[in-house]
């Protein structure tokens, strides 16, 4: 699977577990002084630690898929070495933006057009799944033109390596503001839930089902604050996919999957994306997620068997008509969830205050209704 792997611990509830170098005598001694020093200020810290907690910190990079976090210079090493054998000295890489699965994001300069992208490649070989994905990845993405979905520039593949550029939004994904901020206010979620309803809307009426919403795949740009849809990486056709779904696989991530997606159920539609939208509306005004589970089996099992809780009972300053809306994204089943996304988006706008400068500006509103 080809999605960014950064995250949100705060929010799932999940351990984050981070793999050190094994510790020396050296680290040992520093270690002992270290423990030495914090007990002598534990007088100190007895009177306020009442009153306050430090938020743990998360890595900016965690392992994932296995690979151990010492290894990442490692990976990021030979990836450079391959973007700089096979694409010569079209794109300078300037550092690594997340990696996930069997991808890698980093951020690059166009040498010829002077301008920064988002270079994300894959390094299997062609003829294998992932690379069949990103194929389709691609194709998907480099179909659907609309200001709230990271437009893709070009795709090409060597038998080592294939690379996709995209794009570079300069800001943050959601994941990064929620674990720096735990929760946002109900203005912020009205406003990114609604910016992201009409990037689906779009995709939805081009036949593309997203399947892999969550904060890591949401990027929100510096400045305009607008929420844009990136990583097409398990999307399908909703009419044409069929061989995605045929075996019964669940794709996506679990935390943010529809019940009917996590099923592998093979008529999964819009509305499943709908329902990811629900939990991450959720997740950005209470700080968690409305079900838990250690392993997907039990996430499953809360969906199916129990209604999710209401919006106000951890969040009892969020307005009514927002909850609301958010609560029927996440109805069980699919006939009672918003009919369209376009559907939400204006339950959402109808208390907002009305559209922002730059959506209408773009003029592309008038388009979609």
């Amino acid at each position: 699977m080809s999605s960014i792997s950064l995250e949100m611990p705060a929010v799932t509830g999940a351990p984050v577990e981070v793999r050190r170098p094994p510790v020396t005598a050296e680290t040992e001694a520093r270690k002992r002084e270290s423990a030495k020093q914090s007990q002598s200020r534990a007088g100190v810290r007895a009177g306020s630690a009442g009153t306050r907690s430090r938020t743990p910190t998360i890595p900016a990079l965690t392992p994932v898929s296995g690979v151990l976090a010492q290894n990442a210079a490692r990976l990021e090493a030979t990836d450079r070495r391959l973007i700089a054998l096979e694409l010569g000295a079209r794109y300078q890489v300037e550092r690594l933006l997340g990696r996930g699965g069997n991808a890698a994001v980093y951020l690059a300069r166009d040498v010829s057009l002077h301008r920064p992208v988002a270079l994300k490649i894959v390094r299997d070989k062609d003829g294998s799944e992932p690379r069949e994905q990103f194929r389709r990845e691609a194709r998907l993405a480099a179909q659907l033109a609309h200001p709230g979905i990271v437009p893709v520039y070009a795709y090409e593949e060597r038998p080592a390596i294939a690379w996709l550029v995209m794009q570079y939004v300069s800001g943050e994904s959601l994941a990064d503001r929620l674990r720096a901020r735990g929760r946002l206010t109900h203005q912020e979620a009205r406003r990114i839930l609604a910016d992201l309803a009409l990037a689906l809307e779009h995709a939805h009426r081009n036949g593309v089902v997203h399947r892999d919403l969550k904060p890591a795949n949401i990027l929100l740009e510096r400045g305009s604050e607008r929420a844009l849809l990136a990583d097409f990486g398990v999307a399908m056709r909703h009419w044409s996919d069929r061989e995605m779904t045929r075996d019964r696989r669940a794709w996506g991530t679990p935390a943010y999957m529809s019940p009917e997606q996590a099923l592998g159920e093979p008529d999964v539609d819009g509305r499943s994306d709908l329902y990811a939208l629900g939990l991450m509306g959720f997740a950005m005004l209470t700080g968690r997620l409305p079900f838990t589970g250690g392993t997907p089996e039990a996430l499953l099992a809360s969906r199916l068997s129990s209604a999710p809780p209401r919006v106000r009972e951890y969040a009892p300053d969020t307005p009514p008509s927002l909850a609301a809306a958010i609560e029927r994204c996440l109805e069980p089943k699919v006939e009672r969830r918003w009919k369209s996304a376009m559907g939400l988006h204006q339950a959402l706008m109808a208390e907002s205050g009305g559209w922002r400068s730059w959506e209408r500006s773009l003029g592309w509103v008038k388009a979609l209704l």
